[in-house]
């Protein structure tokens, strides 16, 4: 095992981000109108408005003077007096009476205007009418606390009092799409940092610093061509090398891996190979289909197995929807005989493939190892290649049973789906329970984001075109191939295997 940190570390890929934040968009709406509703109930519950009602006054002073700057200067130190005295209580007290209120309900504010003898008076209330009121009952009675004490000064009203008409504090709606677009961003800024956090293989680089199995080849990303009215049926389509559509790059890719299988059955003497995963959902069939295809379209006999009891689904990627009399699980519970077992060889190829389609609850029919062996045994003298599919192994432990008896067996790990401390307690599970995994298939890489890329093209002078010229062995054009076949599938049995009828 490969010593590890196990600090924190940010795993950035555009493509895996960008996804997220996509995904997670309706919980950033979500935000978006949580923080309106909370703005909603605060302002109904704890804010209280409150109103401003203001007058201006001037204060001269009654005592002649020299010069006018003198005379300025004495009113402006006046005029700082009276701002204090228009806070007093017995000023407040007087005008409540005036109005024949038992209290001043409010609040009186004073300031000067800088460098003149102008005063400015202010009262706050609750209601706009109430701080009307009781500036201008304080503008009334203050004659009687300041004329009998500053008998040297005269206070004239400049500006009359106003009816205020809107709040004069702070409403949380005046700042209603700050907040939640601090919301949102706070929001968006957790996704990308779960994002980033996120312990999965996103890309290639960096895939042997954490799973400890090699990567022997990856699979890129491949966007499915549907037709508008199969995606109005939302139907899927499976992803396959010999479509039309498929791409030279995705086609490539399982060219390499057949080579790198090649290389295995010519210098080790590998036939049986385990196609499997840790979950669900990482394209491990359409991994074993590929590979099936790539290797009989380079002429050898091969052998494509549906271990896959829980979910089968070889049939829908080759989309065989012919009644069969029997499923390959019915030869691994003995119920049929390996030798009357109808295989179905692919189109005009030497591709034959033993479907399952029935969906078993438990996989007792995989757990027995002897039975397992010798019908691959039987399989493996007459066919170059035999590709198994099998269970997720974390959805059905028996799925390792297969790969105690098989050669060797390949993971396929599909970018930002399963962490990594699942992948490598899987690796070890494997081989400890004496199988043996060669390596692992990166499934599903998107390409890097360069400008090239965005352009169209990237470096190596791809242009996402269809793999509608690709050539196969044989020299002839791939769609020259399905044109001229029928399409459908033969029945063979085990003696005919090796038979190319």
């Amino acid at each position: 095992m490969k010593n590890r940190s196990s600090g924190i570390s940010f795993n950035f890929e555009w493509n895996s981000l960008v996804r997220d934040v996509v995904r997670s968009f309706w919980a950033i709406i979500l935000i978006a109108l949580i923080a309106l509703m909370g703005i909603q109930i605060v302002e109904k519950s704890i804010y209280t408005p409150t109103y401003t009602s203001k007058a201006v006054l001037v204060v001269r002073s009654r005592v002649g003077t020299t010069g006018a700057f003198s005379s300025l200067t004495a009113s402006a130190e006046m005029a700082n007096i009276f701002k204090d005295v228009f806070k007093q209580n017995s000023l407040k007290k007087l005008a409540a009476e005036n109005l024949g209120l038992e209290s001043f309900d409010g609040t009186i504010s004073t300031s000067l205007t800088e460098s003149t003898n102008l005063l400015n008076v202010a009262v706050r209330a609750e209601e706009p009418e109430l701080a009307f009121k009781l500036l201008t009952s304080i503008l009334e009675v203050y004659p009687e606390v300041t004329e009998a004490v500053f008998t040297d000064s005269i206070i004239d009203v400049v500006s009359e009092p106003t009816m205020a008409t809107t709040p004069s504090n702070s409403r949380l709606t005046v700042y209603r799409k700050q907040i939640i677009v601090l919301a949102m961003l706070f929001e968006g800024g957790l996704v990308v940092l779960f994002s980033l956090l996120r312990g999965t293989v996103k890309e290639e680089k960096g895939f042997s610093d954490k799973v400890d199995s090699k990567l022997i080849g990856t699979v890129s990303h491949e966007r499915p061509h549907l037709s508008k009215k199969e995606r109005f049926k939302r139907k899927k389509r499976a992803l396959l090398i010999n479509d039309a559509y498929s791409s030279l790059r995705f086609t490539e890719d399982y060219q390499k891996l057949c080579t790198k299988f090649e290389y295995l059955h010519k210098n080790q003497n590998k036939k049986t190979f385990v196609i499997s995963s840790v979950a669900e959902n990482e394209g491990k069939s359409t991994v074993a289909a590929n590979i099936a295809l790539a290797l009989s379209d380079r002429g050898y006999n091969v052998v494509l197995l549906d271990l896959d009891v829980r979910k089968p689904s070889i049939h829908k990627i080759f989309d065989f929807h012919d009644d069969i009399e029997t499923d390959f699980s019915d030869v691994l519970s003995k119920d049929v005989d390996l030798i009357n077992f109808k295989f179905y060889r692919y189109r005009k190829s030497s591709l034959t493939i033993a479907f399952n389609k029935k969906t078993h609850e438990s996989a007792d029919v995989l757990s027995n190892n002897l039975i397992i062996k010798n019908a691959l045994n039987q399989i493996e003298q007459k066919a170059d290649f035999v590709i198994i599919d099998t269970p997720p192994i974390s959805v059905s432990a028996d799925a390792i049973t297969i790969s105690e008896v098989a050669d060797t067996t390949i993971l396929v790990v599909r970018t930002d789906c399963v962490p990594v401390e699942d992948i490598n307690e899987v690796i070890l599970n494997v081989t400890e329970a004496g199988g043996n995994i060669e390596g692992c298939v990166l499934n599903n890489v998107y390409k890097p984001f360069t400008l090239f890329g965005q352009l169209g093209t990237d470096e190596r002078g791809y242009h996402g075109q269809s793999n509608y010229y690709a050539y196969s062995k044989t020299g002839r054009s791939v769609t020259d191939e399905v044109a001229k076949d029928d399409g459908g599938f033969s029945t063979n049995s085990l003696d005919n295997l090796n038979r190319n009828e």
